[in-house]
């Protein structure tokens, strides 16, 4: 029988965010974060919320404070509206 003791814990679930962003700045705002230590996996995935734009990203637990720095940065070159957390 083998010994699974000794293995680390499963890796916490992903967590599921959405951008508001404008159709045009999808690709530069996939291309960003990609450049950012790949700690987002930005989606094309769309989903309308009251009426606006938003886009699926996926982001683990613990990168969720820094990709929070870098959608700020990002926000320095286009525009990005609300940012919904899926709980």
């Amino acid at each position: 029988m083998i010994d699974l003791s000794d293995l680390p814990p499963p890796v916490p679930e992903a967590l599921v965010f959405y951008v508001e962003l404008q159709e045009k700045d999808v690709h530069f705002f996939d291309s960003a974060l990609k450049a950012f230590n790949h700690c987002v996996n930005p989606r094309r995935d769309v989903k309308l919320i009251n009426g606006k734009l938003f886009y699926k990203n996926y982001v683990s637990p613990d990168f969720w404070p820094e990709v929070q720095n870098i959608l700020e940065t990002i926000r320095q070159y286009i525009p990005i509206g609300d940012i919904v957390l899926e709980r």
